[in-house]
């Protein structure tokens, strides 16, 4: 049943302007990073795209997943989906997929930047190989958390800020951990997006980053699972 629903889904997404919308602007501040810091470094590289993105994303993710499920809510569509022989996590995880088909579309037109650099350059293609998976990683972990907050209200506004408010707490560990004292600092590295990130940028695709991401997905995931399981009852 997954596959009809990821169908839906994906009809939501790409047959209406939202969709394109969202990714056009993103496409614009995305290029415009990487862009300036090409002709201020004048390196063969995309960290000028890829350090802003875990703030950026922070702004689009909640934008594509606020909908999910508050919007289901609001015009009781959830309520039927329910009366269906459907699992809760089938409905989300279906959400979840469409979220994630959407994302990838988004980033894969930055490959284009890609395609520039070896034009102009030599760029390392290991480090640019893991910074995409690090593009995946806290994409889809972004697109777990702003399920979630989607799950949480019937009002699409409010789960934008929510998703918003939780992935930022993520995102502003890393900045915030110096106000901590030395000891525990890298215990709060360990749920930092920034660290786990930064070491997928450095071409580095470490065991224990994936499941970092990779726990963030299950347990939000659950989570919105949860919260539709409680509408059922």
């Amino acid at each position: 049943m997954i596959v009809p629903l990821v169908k839906k889904e994906l009809k939501h997404y790409f047959f209406s302007p939202v969709a394109y919308v969202v990714i056009c602007i993103f496409l614009i501040i995305a290029g415009w990073f990487f862009s300036n810091a090409l002709f201020l470094t004048k390196e063969s590289e995309l960290r000028g795209m890829l350090d802003i993105m875990p703030l950026l994303l922070t702004f689009f993710i909640p934008a594509i997943t606020m909908k999910t499920i508050s919007e289901e809510r609001k015009t009781d569509t959830l309520q039927l989906i329910l009366t269906l022989p459907l699992r809760e996590w089938e409905v989300v995880i279906s959400k979840y997929i469409a979220s994630v088909v959407l994302y990838l579309a988004m980033i894969g037109f930055t490959l284009t930047y890609v395609l520039v650099l070896k034009l102009i350059g030599r760029p390392d293609g290991g480090v640019i190989t893991a910074s995409y998976v690090g593009l995946v990683f806290l994409g889809t972990a972004y697109i777990s958390i702003g399920i979630f907050a989607s799950s949480l209200t019937r009002n699409q506004v409010i789960a934008f800020i929510l998703g918003f408010a939780i992935m930022f707490s993520f995102f502003v560990l890393s900045r915030l951990k110096m106000l901590f004292p030395v000891s525990i600092q890298p215990f709060i590295s360990e749920f930092s997006v920034i660290d786990h990130f930064d070491n997928l940028l450095r071409g580095v695709i470490a065991l224990d980053d994936a499941v970092y991401f990779l726990l963030i997905n299950l347990a939000f995931l659950g989570f919105a699972t949860y919260q539709i399981q409680r509408d059922r009852k």
